[in-house]
């Protein structure tokens, strides 16, 4: 039987070693097979040839933080809702994300998802953004008490998704949370420090006991102060703990953000959405479980919030296109090292480095287009091309 072959060819292709000038990428049954520049790869009647001179070729973005778009919510339980963000995410570069819920219903729904095959973004597993987190408990809320960080009912979350949780967000100064954080990391789960109110010194205590991975940085965290470091000075000093980053340059100042990066490196940094399921959808006033809330410049808040006084946000509809465009341009950070923090660190974070995250040899064939404006131009996931952008 005939292989099937495809050849990409880019302006630049980015590998994690260099930018190869009038590259081109070979890619066999969904698995790229070389890497090479000029005109020496295969022609022929059996081989699609993709012709992207003016672009250059990345890794396929991976989300490892992302609730839902055009509309629907990862959590709903629903496959069909899981269907439509994933046939969503490719027109803004990405190839595979984290589903991330908080319910036995979402984790339901992402397992039988991620048995099918289509046009879509790989879920790659499971992402737990609660239970256990601490309360927010905003002004004019009701009162929410913590819950317990309890094993039995991470087994039930884990068990509905078939196995496939990969990272969980947990508040350190929740009853149990430091004997969680051993016992997920003990079953090959990603233990994350989220949405928290704690100390430095008992931030060191969850880090002793096994945290690796930070939600957010910056966001629902206790600041850094020069008397009181906070959770931020310890996600900035910790070198052996990696961080998610918001990069849409409106949940992280532009200049914090450069700190964070200056500080921890690009290969301790991953690049997240945070995304509700307003991305994709037009600004205006949506109906929510909070009440009423509005879209605008692509950043969700609740109606009746002052953003000149009050700053609190309920999500954001940026993507990952935006969000690499805003590093480059707003942050100075160069394209390449962008690349790394929007899709090797994040493959490297849940375990999958070895198919995904890099355009190398033998991995799988996960890969995005861009112009020379950072634009997506084109996705291609297992080496098939599963958004092209309409051209006037």
């Amino acid at each position: 039987m005939a292989k099937n072959v495809t050849v990409i060819r880019a302006k630049s292709v980015f590998t994690p070693y260099r930018e190869i000038q009038g590259g081109f990428i070979v890619i066999v049954d969904g698995k790229i097979e070389v890497i090479g520049s000029g005109t020496d790869y295969p022609t022929g009647d059996h081989v699609s040839v993709y012709d992207f001179t003016h672009g250059v070729a990345a890794p396929g973005f991976i989300d490892l933080h992302h609730h839902g778009a055009v509309g629907h919510r990862a959590s709903e339980g629903e496959v069909d809702a899981l269907k439509a963000i994933g046939e969503f995410l490719p027109s803004t570069g990405t190839t595979g994300w984290l589903p991330t819920v908080n319910n036995v219903p979402g984790c339901r729904a992402i397992k039988d998802f991620m048995d099918l095959e289509g046009q879509w973004a790989n879920a790659l597993g499971v992402h737990l953004e609660g239970p256990f987190l601490a309360p927010k408990n905003t002004p004019g809320d009701p009162y929410e008490e913590p819950i317990k960080a309890d094993r039995d009912l991470f087994d039930e979350l884990s068990d509905a998704s078939g196995g496939t949780v990969r990272l969980i967000g947990i508040a350190p100064e929740l009853e149990g949370a430091l004997d969680l954080i051993r016992y997920v990391r003990e079953k090959g789960v990603v233990p994350a420090c989220a949405h928290t109110k704690v100390d430095y010194d008992f931030w060191l205590k969850a880090v002793d006991a096994g945290l690796q991975h930070v939600t957010h940085a910056y966001n629902v965290m206790t600041g850094l102060h020069h008397r009181r470091p906070g959770v931020v000075g310890g996600v900035l000093t910790s070198d052996g703990v990696t961080a998610e980053l918001i990069g849409d340059g409106f949940h992280v100042h532009p200049v914090a953000m450069d700190i964070l990066i200056r500080c921890k490196g690009i290969d301790n940094i991953t690049l997240i959405t945070d995304c509700a399921k307003y991305a994709g959808l037009p600004d205006g006033e949506y109906e929510s479980s909070w009440g009423k809330l509005i879209k605008k410049g692509g950043i969700i808040r609740r109606a009746g919030f002052d953003e000149s006084v009050d700053g609190t946000m309920a999500g954001s509809a940026w993507t990952m296109d935006h969000n690499i465009r805003c590093l480059v341009q707003d942050v100075g950070v160069p394209v390449k090292d962008v690349f790394r923090m929007a899709s090797t660190v994040p493959a490297r974070v849940i375990g999958l480095d070895d198919r995904k995250g890099s355009l190398q040899v033998g991995k799988d064939a996960d890969l995005t287009i861009l112009d020379g404006n950072l634009e997506i131009a084109a996705t291609f996931i297992g080496g098939r091309e599963v958004y092209k952008r309409d051209r006037d």
